[in-house]
């Protein structure tokens, strides 16, 4: 390992720690349910059909 790759390893393992913490407080902040999904795939839906009846 060069005297370069030593910071970057170092901060790839204080990455880790830290998704390591968060993955065990089951706490991810933003992540997407179900239902979001859901109101993502009814909002894509109404887009396009919008969209389709104005071309028409």
């Amino acid at each position: 390992m060069t005297e370069n790759d030593k910071p970057w390893a170092r901060e790839l393992e204080r990455r880790i720690k830290i998704y390591d913490e968060i993955e065990a407080q089951d706490s991810w902040q933003g992540r997407m349910t179900a239902a979001h999904y859901l109101g993502l795939l009814g909002l894509t839906a109404l887009l396009v059909a919008g969209f389709w009846i104005w071309g028409v």
